[in-house]
């Protein structure tokens, strides 16, 4: 067994010098002074948000594993960045100083050559980094089910010296997937992954370790391993003790997006022992029936490693010192499609979860999506996820951070960054130096894809807090009032099929499934409904687009919303230029009996057509 004496003090003192490597770097240096300095209010903590300045792929698609490290004032975040070929991407590095400064680099081949490129294989290939506490960079990249992509910089702090290194690798003749990363308190590297030792039906569980001192990386242990299984890497921490914090899952061999049997253990390099969280010793490789309070998350009534639901997927975890602080996690129930937000913790005795995120209490088509985290300093926990909902044949994403302060009753909520199109993920850090948190947060789906920085201070309650179920309102856009437009009569100058006829367009669903569109080559089609009777109008509200177009090709480009009264036709709203999927004219009480779109320009997509969800009449309250 190693033994591990005080070598090194590490951790900022060995690496503080790293922002001034960062900032002389030769790449172009990007000064961010508006969002430079991170200010908190007296009351409450701001969240304050960046997007880093640099092109971002749409592969930038997973953020489970580690694309952030953090070292003193100094932010590195890795990233997908677009390749001139179709579906392929480089992977990049940024760094950001203390204050401001942005440097990217990509990984390379050797120095002085071209950025290297790799596959896209969306949801698994976005790279873990660390940096150790020599201040080299360290990053496994596309690796699932492949062997070793293994770069490292040659240059301290310095992300535009990356090389490929894989040949210094042990075991390179295996298949590797999921790399997680963590820095020691020595300064040492550590690196968690699930192997592919599929000719022994079983994926396994390995550790490995990055000495310092030696300069090489190593296969330290087999963390867990069972035939009929697979192990999914989850999360891993190193705390002040030098004792490894191990967080996984079991899915069956040889792979399935469905997982269960959430497990978590602790590993002393300098014994080579495994203990449960209670503290007792477990034999190793650990497997899903090793006991030691390893499961924190057993087999529910009927459920197998088998079963699609129940089930669990993502986790984190967070230290509270040298022991566990909690964990968060995904869970869906049976028979159920999404996944709500949980926190499990040890009590001394047994584990206990609780619901942060209770999906179905939300309404309809309200899911959370595949990212979590959780951190704790001071007084605070937090936890981190995005909550979706589906909203007109688009799907909307708002990251969320949940937070207690230490004998609180409840949770807290806040929004993290903005509303997007399309999925988000995230990854948080704790900033040592402050006990900040620092978020990595993409939105692929966003045109152009990003990655944002947000920074939310741990100075006091993260604020302003709001209720969850105002959160998940504000995603959906909903603007409220009565709509006297369901089930009107309606007639349209053509349709595409009989499946797309325009009382799909009053029915009050807000589905690709249900929308008028018209015919191909009905160059100004229009719609016309007659109220069941005549109202006193506030608004007329136009929802229009697709779902598989997440820009505006598939909104209504040009027309006109027209109202009848006693008067006659009416023109209350007229578009020539339109980009929204939802459209608001205001009619200002008038009474009403009928309402029709004429439209002169149906869309921008080259199938150009009308594509209505829905017209909705909003009467005076």
């Amino acid at each position: 067994m190693r033994s591990i004496g005080v070598r090194r003090a590490l951790a900022v003192v060995a690496i503080t010098g790293l922002a001034g490597a960062a900032s002389t770097a030769t790449a172009s240096a990007t000064p961010n002074p508006a969002t430079a300095v991170e200010v908190a209010a007296t009351a409450t903590s701001t969240v304050n948000t960046e997007t880093l300045p640099f092109r971002v792929d749409s592969s930038n698609q997973a953020a489970w594993w580690k694309p952030i490290d953090l070292v003193g004032g100094v932010t590195y975040f890795a990233f997908n960045a677009p390749a001139a070929q179709a579906s392929q991407h480089e992977v990049h590095l940024a760094s950001r100083t203390a204050a401001g400064v942005w440097t990217e680099g990509c990984l390379r081949a050797s120095s002085g050559a071209a950025c290297s490129t790799f596959a896209d294989d969306n949801g698994h290939n976005q790279p873990s980094i660390v940096v150790d506490g020599n201040g080299s960079i360290h990053a496994f990249v596309s690796m699932h089910n492949e062997q070793w992509n293994y770069f490292r910089s040659t240059v301290s702090g310095d992300v535009t010296t990356l090389v490929d290194r894989t040949a210094q690798m042990p075991d390179l003749d295996i298949d590797i997937t999921y790399p997680v990363t963590a820095r020691g308190p020595d300064g040492d590297a550590w690196l968690l992954v699930r192997t592919g030792t599929d000719a022994d039906g079983a994926r396994e569980g390995v550790l490995y370790h990055y000495d310092l001192d030696a300069g090489h990386w190593e296969r330290e242990k087999v963390i867990a391993a069972a035939a009929g299984y697979a192990f999914y890497p989850d999360d891993l921490q190193v705390s002040s003790d030098g004792r490894v914090h191990v967080l996984w899952e079991w899915g069956p061999f040889p792979a399935d997006p469905a997982r269960h049997l959430g497990s978590y253990a602790v590993y002393d390099p300098a014994t080579g022992i495994v203990r449960g969280v209670g503290g007792t010793t477990v034999a190793t490789p650990v497997t899903p029936s090793s006991g030691g309070s390893v499961v924190w998350r057993a087999f529910g009534s009927g459920e197998t490693i088998g079963s699609y639901t129940p089930a669990i997927q993502s986790a984190k975890l967070a230290l509270n010192g040298t022991s566990l602080a909690g964990i968060a996690y995904r869970f869906v129930q049976k028979d159920q499609s999404a996944y709500d937000a949980l926190f499990a913790r040890w009590t001394g005795s047994a584990w206990s979860s609780e619901t942060l995120v209770d999906v179905s209490a939300l309404g309809t088509d309200v899911a959370t999506s595949a990212a979590i985290d959780v951190t704790r300093a001071g007084t605070s926990t937090r936890v981190y996820t995005v909550v979706t909902a589906h909203v007109c044949g688009e799907l909307r994403s708002q990251a969320v951070v949940a937070e207690r302060i230490d004998g609180a009753s409840g949770w807290t909520f806040a929004t993290v960054g903005e509303q997007r199109l399309g999925q988000q993920r995230l990854r948080a850090e704790t900033r040592s130096t402050d006990g900040a948190d620092v978020v990595y947060l993409t939105a692929p789906n966003a045109a152009p894809a990003v990655v944002v920085r947000a920074g939310l201070p741990r100075s006091g309650p993260i604020g302003p807090a709001v209720p969850l179920a105002d959160i998940v309102s504000a995603l959906r856009g909903d603007p409220g009032g009565t709509n006297v437009a369901v089930g009107a009569t309606v007639i349209a100058s053509s349709s595409m099929r009989a499946d797309t006829g325009p009382e799909l367009a009053v029915d009050g669903v807000c589905t690709d499934a249900s929308r008028w569109i018209s015919a191909v080559g009905d160059t100004n089609p229009s719609i016309r409904l007659t109220l069941v009777e005549p109202t006193a109008l506030d608004e007329v509200r136009v929802r229009s687009g697709y779902s598989a177009d997440t820009g505006t090709s598939a909104v209504l480009r040009a027309f006109q919303i027209q109202v009848h009264s006693a008067a006659g036709w009416t023109t209350v709203g007229s578009y020539t230029t339109n980009t929204q999927r939802l459209v608001r004219s205001a009619v200002g009480g008038t009474v009403v009996d009928g309402v029709r779109l004429l439209i002169t320009d149906p869309s921008t997509s080259a199938t150009d057509v009308a594509r209505v969800f829905e017209i909705e009449a909003i009467a005076v309250e």
